[in-house]
């Protein structure tokens, strides 16, 4: 059963096709190309939820925050090394899975939403439209959007240019990642 999902998982997230992504980083790409500072692993380590999400090691953030007097200084270069390129991270590009049914009674794996934990610099690369699994963003913000616009082609009444809407299959609009 494991290796269908993962099957099936794999082939959802493969690239088609290559995008053009450069005008995502516009502003960005120059703090994501610095090199990493030791006080940057403080403050990542600092800000993350004490009790929340454990490593693969199985230790959450609250056990490296209270013993950082202790062992900072080997965390902060192992990071540091790993971060900034200087050793290999294959066996650290890794990251749990955990599959969120879509509807109550899911009977295949296209009725799952699979979710994984990702760095905090992903949210800058995502659009403002993007509202959902978003911090201070609701799902219900586009259904507001939508329906404003909506509102908007039904009292346009002049012109000779015509207005269009589409309506996308809401429950494959997270399956894709590009």
């Amino acid at each position: 059963m494991a290796e269908i999902a993962k099957t099936y998982f794999q082939c959802l997230f493969k690239a088609e096709e290559e995008g053009q992504y450069e005008h995502i980083l516009i502003g960005v790409e120059r703090r994501l190309a610095m090199p990493f500072i030791k006080e940057e692993i403080w403050e990542t380590l600092t800000s993350m939820g004490a009790t929340k999400a454990p490593g693969e090691d199985g230790l959450p953030a609250i056990f490296f925050q209270k013993l950082w007097h202790i062992f900072g200084n080997e965390v902060s270069s192992f990071c540091l090394q790993q971060l900034n390129g200087e050793m290999e991270v294959s066996r650290l590009n890794s990251t749990h899975i955990v599959l969120i049914p879509k509807k109550v009674h899911p009977t295949n794996l296209s009725q799952f939403r699979p979710i994984s934990l990702c760095n905090r610099s992903l949210g800058k690369c995502i659009d403002k439209a993007q509202s959902a699994f978003m911090p201070g963003r609701l799902v219900s913000d586009n259904a507001l959007i939508a329906y404003e616009i909506l509102n908007t082609l039904k009292k346009k009444r002049i012109g000779r240019k015509g207005l269009m809407a589409v309506k996308l299959d809401m429950s494959k609009a997270y399956d894709r990642v590009e």
